[in-house]
């Protein structure tokens, strides 16, 4: 996933902050400023994983195409989103806050498209074909065509369980050598996460592979149309099912209702309306669809962890430019030029 939105191109234009305390001493931080974006990253590689931490500011409305047959080492691309706003394909996902997805390198052409004025936050780890071969296929005795299948069905419902591990990354600043050791454990808590929510749904009702699809369509139908009214007889009619079987299906598939995936898609767009315009708060209710101000803060409040006058209290601005704790001379240097300004 780091590959995408830090690639050869836009690595080329980063300046490298060897001494960055943003981030963990075990790894490389950099520093972006360029017409599309501006922001941080920091990686660190191992002959399993690739870990990542990406935060950048996006001025305007940017597409990357990324040939993922250039990581002929990587298997699997995955990320927790704690702040997005755009669109992944193929297959079509959104990239949302709370959110979290995988990709199974089969050589693809990816493209990713990330709205402007918005801040893209993520956790990544690529996982190297040697730790498929060595843990998962060899040790574990699972099969390469059945890893491909449960990483795709991972899909945007380990939000809680990955953001754990993602923010365990984030606030990761030690340097020792345990670092090595720390780093390994998450990813491999990443790897079981993510196949343990596979086989612990295995008991559920088989929805077919007809259904299965036509449950897509309404999801995609719901993710279009999150600032109307939804009413589920409509649903109903879109997947051509009785609203009872609707019901059963789609919360065998997605683990939760109908009315919970509405609500959890409306405080994301809910959240992002919050820190990227001058909306107040009721005008972001409303426009997500809810008229009642009370049932609007305790829905965010819910989803969110906080509520939206918590959001409004932040500065819109975030500072990007490297932090006078930073112990980089290079970015002692744009600071001071920056305070001259």
């Amino acid at each position: 996933m780091s590959a995408i939105f830090f690639n050869d191109n836009i690595k080329e234009k980063a300046i490298l902050l060897p001494n960055c305390s943003r981030f963990a001493p075990h790894g490389q931080s950099y520093y972006l400023s360029c017409d599309d974006l501006e922001g941080f990253y920091w990686t660190y590689d191992t002959e399993y994983f690739r870990v990542s931490i990406c935060d950048f500011d996006f001025k305007k409305k940017t597409i990357y195409c990324c040939d993922l047959s250039r990581f002929p080492d990587t298997a699997l691309f995955s990320a927790h989103i704690i702040s997005a706003n755009g669109e992944i394909l193929p297959p079509y996902q959104q990239l949302s806050s709370n959110d979290s997805f995988m990709i199974c390198n089969q050589h693809q052409i990816l493209q990713t498209l990330l709205h402007e004025r918005t801040n893209f936050q993520a956790v990544c780890f690529d996982f190297k074909q040697k730790i498929i071969d060595d843990c998962l296929v060899g040790r574990y005795q699972l099969k390469p065509d059945d890893l491909c299948h449960i990483f795709k069905e991972a899909n945007h419902f380990l939000g809680a369980e990955l953001g754990k591990i993602a923010d365990d990354i984030l606030h990761y600043k030690l340097g020792s050598s345990a670092s090595e050791l720390f780093y390994e454990i998450k990813a491999k808590e990443w790897l079981s996460s993510i196949i343990n929510n596979y086989y612990a749904t295995q008991n559920d009702q088989e929805i077919s592979q007809e259904d299965s699809v036509v449950l897509e369509n309404v999801r995609h139908y719901i993710n279009d149309h999150l600032m109307a009214t939804i009413p589920q007889d409509l649903l109903a009619k879109i997947d051509m099912m009785s609203k009872t079987k609707l019901k059963t299906a789609f919360k065998t598939k997605y683990h939760m209702t109908i009315t919970e995936y509405i609500q959890r898609r409306r405080m994301a767009l809910a959240e992002h309306l919050l820190m990227t315009t001058q909306l107040e708060i009721k005008e972001v209710a409303i426009t997500v669809g809810y008229t009642s101000h009370s049932r609007f803060s305790s829905l965010f409040k819910k989803y969110v962890g906080v509520y939206p006058h918590d959001i409004k209290k932040q500065p819109k601005n975030k500072e990007k430019g490297p932090c006078h704790n930073c112990l980089n001379k290079l970015c002692d240097v744009k600071t001071a030029t920056k305070n001259l300004k």
